[in-house]
């Protein structure tokens, strides 16, 4: 028999495995780190344990309760108040749920406020483009170059080209 049940691999119900039998100030309780005598000094080096004794271990930082916000729970359920749940009914039906997306039967992005439309600058993205197409080029032509960089520059190639 090679051995018993217990013998080998991991046991999440070992005692090492239990977080309640790990000391939370650390292995050495409350009375800090142990003095230990070292050996192969030199004699005469014993001032090595008075050092020990006499520098303390650092305490560890009381823990500090995180800020809470200004105004609390309050001031939360004020902001939320205005806001619908992404599963309400349509407040108006006559408005279709693909408004403001450039697909579908709404309105496209164009009636989107300000904040919320994407940049359509392409014409200033494709100058770009073009300027550094050359150096993207000699770029994979390096010899480890990887295969993914090499399909990227090409899909750029064909959107320029």
């Amino acid at each position: 028999m090679a051995g018993n049940e217990n013998s080998g691999g991991m046991r999440p119900t070992a005692p090492q495995n239990n977080p309640a039998n790990i000391s939370a100030t650390g292995g050495d309780g409350q009375s800090g780190q142990p003095q230990r005598y070292m050996s192969g000094l030199p004699y005469g080096s014993g001032g090595n344990m008075q050092q020990q004794a006499g520098a303390p271990m650092a305490q560890a930082p009381s823990p500090v309760a995180a800020p809470s916000a200004p105004g609390g729970l309050n001031e939360l359920q004020g902001l939320l108040a205005g806001m619908t749940s992404i599963d309400a009914p349509p407040t108006d039906p006559t408005i279709p749920v693909s408004t403001g997306i450039d697909f579908g039967r709404g309105e496209g992005s164009s009636s989107m406020p300000a904040q919320y439309r994407s940049d359509q600058r392409d014409t200033e993205a494709l100058d770009l483009i073009k300027k550094y197409l050359p150096d993207l080029i000699n770029a994979t032509r390096v010899s480890d170059a990887p295969d993914s960089y090499k399909k990227f520059v090409n899909y750029l190639k064909s959107q320029v080209i």
